[in-house]
């Protein structure tokens, strides 16, 4: 479905309609492939699936910029219960540096505010043209000198949000994309976060849980995948389990993370995880003493540290292994 928002006038003088799709969205689903067909892999698999099908609760809105009816901007949008991530930030070559993505920017901004929309994540280059377009409209660092950014409409968001709260645990689905990415977003959480999907420290799971969610539906995970979701609907915890293709025979990798305040929950987590019958590992880093602990309880036990194993944000942390059979 397809609703004009307003119009923009262009540097050029020229007037620019905006409006946003809202997939799913078959009559106009070629023409925003065809405009964002250049996306690579999973992005692309995302955007042919939405656009004619339902994906979950997942909501995908495409922001677009017509000049002569033809779309020459865009700016997506996924949500779930007023969490967004924004990307796929685009301009025809030819149409750059007359405002276009700043015009639509405007109304896809105020649209989010009036659904109620309470955050949105996105990722750029620090400091580059787009960085200051986005700080321009509210959008922060999540931690200094970073292109991963996030907009808060109420500036205690976070501690609302990930306030203590009953919880229980559930697959994976599409519309936990944007959530996921507020947990990872959190800046007082350990460093190592998840040793698949190569997160350390605050990270943007735009692409991370995309490509994530692709190979759970390809069955190409070994293991199983879980969420801890509260009472309110904030993710704040994920139990993954995954073939470490580095031993012969294969053992498996647990990562495991989850918000500070949600430490006790974390046992009914781990006991919804499907091990498979084989020795599971899970790597610790020095900062993480709660996750040691839990994972203790859990009936892990620690085979083993490396010192000075890895460096994030100018500091050393050692890595313990803890293992299950």
């Amino acid at each position: 479905m397809y609703h004009k928002l307003g119009e923009a006038v262009l540097k050029t003088n020229e007037r620019m309609e905006v409006g946003v799709m809202i997939a799913p969205d078959e009559p106009h689903s070629e023409e925003i492939k065809k405009f964002l067909g250049h996306k690579p892999g999973n992005y692309k698999w995302h955007i042919e699936r939405c656009v004619v099908e339902v994906l979950d609760a997942l909501e995908t809105r495409f922001y677009v910029g017509k000049v002569d009816d033809r779309i020459i901007t865009n700016i997506m949008t996924v949500e779930h219960q007023g969490i967004g991530i924004l990307g796929h930030v685009f301009t025809m070559p030819e149409q750059r540096r007359k405002g276009a993505c700043k015009g639509v920017m405007a109304y896809q901004m105020e649209d989010f505010r009036q659904r109620n929309g309470r955050a949105l994540y996105l990722g750029t280059g620090y400091n580059s043209h787009p960085y200051h377009i986005y700080h321009s409209f509210g959008f922060r660092s999540v931690f200094p000198e970073s292109g991963f950014m996030n907009y808060y409409v109420h500036e205690d968001f976070e501690e609302r949000y990930f306030a203590p709260a009953p919880t229980h645990p559930k697959p994976v689905e599409w519309h936990d994309w944007p959530k996921v990415t507020a947990l990872s977003g959190i800046v007082n959480g350990e460093a190592l976060r998840s040793l698949v999907w190569n997160v350390y420290g605050p990270t943007n799971m735009e692409g991370g849980f995309l490509n994530f969610k692709h190979d759970l539906e390809a069955e190409n995970i070994y293991g199983d995948a879980k969420l801890l979701i509260a009472s309110d609907g904030a993710i704040v915890g994920w139990a993954t389990v995954n073939r470490d293709t580095r031993w012969r025979p294969a053992t498996a990798v647990l990562d495991l993370f989850f918000h500070p305040n949600f430490a006790k929950e974390v046992p009914a987590l781990l006991s919804s995880v499907a091990f498979p019958d084989t020795k599971v590992q899970c790597y610790v880093d020095s900062s993480a003493k709660k996750k040691a602990e839990v994972l203790e309880a859990a009936g892990f036990t620690c085979e083993g540290r490396f010192k000075n194993q890895f460096t994030y944000g100018g500091q050393d942390y050692d890595v313990s292994v803890f293992a299950r059979r």
